[in-house]
């Protein structure tokens, strides 16, 4: 008995013998790439900012991607175009390397690059035409100049900027021009954009106006009252008592309304309510009635008030 237990014995370590030992567990790498240098701006455009740096080397041979400026880059290429921007801005880029592993090198110095210049003015306006004349006012049409950047439209009166237009989205460009005195006015549009370039004037137009004799103004409105909804989106309502006039009846009478003692918006004519929305902080308002003529009576009495409005809900 005790000879067959020691021959089992044996066997059983001869087979032992026989299997291979497990292997090691092989060791992650730790280790991260080396620091992107050299990074340097190659090339600027308006709205592009390019820049390359040197490769970085790793233990594994190989890059798995850069990160540049926050942005994953295949790690094959040691150059990249940042898009989108525009003229006049500033970046500050830094780079890193990472390999198949996932370590990541350090920083590299950071390099600051601004993009060019706007130098191109927008296209004339063409086509100025007068749509619609009232006893003191003038309304224009032209149309559309065209830029590679976002502008708007000086319109002149006989050689002086009088009002601004903002280029519309979709549609023809246009303007009503209010409180023109009588006589003969030559008005002219030209286009201006963001970074200050001027277009030509356009062609001119002349309109001869004959007013209605009227001086006298409106007299101003009164009890004026500002509602805030407290809605956190800066609803507002203002109320106010209709201004009187000596030749226009109270259906005919505009309001201005006035924040801080600066023009806000026109109220249709006849309006005595009206809603709006409005920037949080401390706000005085006031209302002014202007006749068809152009004549602007007194300030309302001015309301007080404090705003509380949050952007991001609205």
């Amino acid at each position: 008995m005790k000879l067959g237990i020691a021959c089992c014995a044996a066997l059983l370590l001869a087979f032992a013998g026989l299997v291979p030992a497990a292997s090691a567990k092989p060791r992650r790498d730790s280790t991260p790439p080396s620091t992107p240098g050299n990074v340097r701006v190659v090339a600027v455009t308006e709205d592009t900012i390019t820049i390359a740096w040197n490769a970085s080397t790793d233990d594994s041979g190989r890059i798995h991607a850069y990160i540049a400026g926050g942005i994953y880059h295949p790690g094959d290429s040691t150059t990249k175009t940042f898009t989108g921007l525009v003229p006049g801005w500033t970046q500050t880029y830094r780079v890193q390397a990472m390999d198949p592993s996932g370590n990541v090198s350090a920083l590299s110095e950071p390099v600051t690059a601004t993009t060019a210049r706007d130098t191109t003015a927008p296209t004339t306006p063409a086509n100025l035409r007068v749509t619609g004349t009232g006893i003191s006012t003038v309304s224009l049409a032209w149309d559309r100049s065209s830029d590679g950047w976002s502008f708007s439209y000086d319109v002149l009166m006989d050689g002086q900027v009088v009002a601004s237009a903002q280029h519309p989205y979709i549609g023809t460009p246009s303007t009503t021009l209010r409180k023109i005195p009588p006589g003969r006015h030559e008005f002219q549009v030209r286009a201006r954009d963001f970074s200050g370039n001027i277009s030509a004037l356009g062609n001119a137009v002349t309109v001869e106006l004959s007013g209605n004799g009227d001086s006298t103004p409106p007299s101003a409105p009164a009890d004026l009252t500002v509602e805030d909804l407290n809605d956190n989106c800066g609803s507002l309502i203002l109320r106010w008592t209709p201004a009187s006039d000596n030749a226009d009846a109270p259906s005919q009478l505009e309001y201005e309304l006035h924040r801080g003692g600066n023009f806000f918006q026109l109220a249709p004519p006849g309006t005595s309510t009206l809603g709006i929305y409005t920037q949080p902080g401390l706000q005085t308002w006031t209302v002014v009635a202007v006749d068809r003529a152009g004549n602007s009576s007194g300030p309302s009495n001015a309301v007080t008030l404090t705003v509380v409005a949050d952007p991001n809900l609205c």
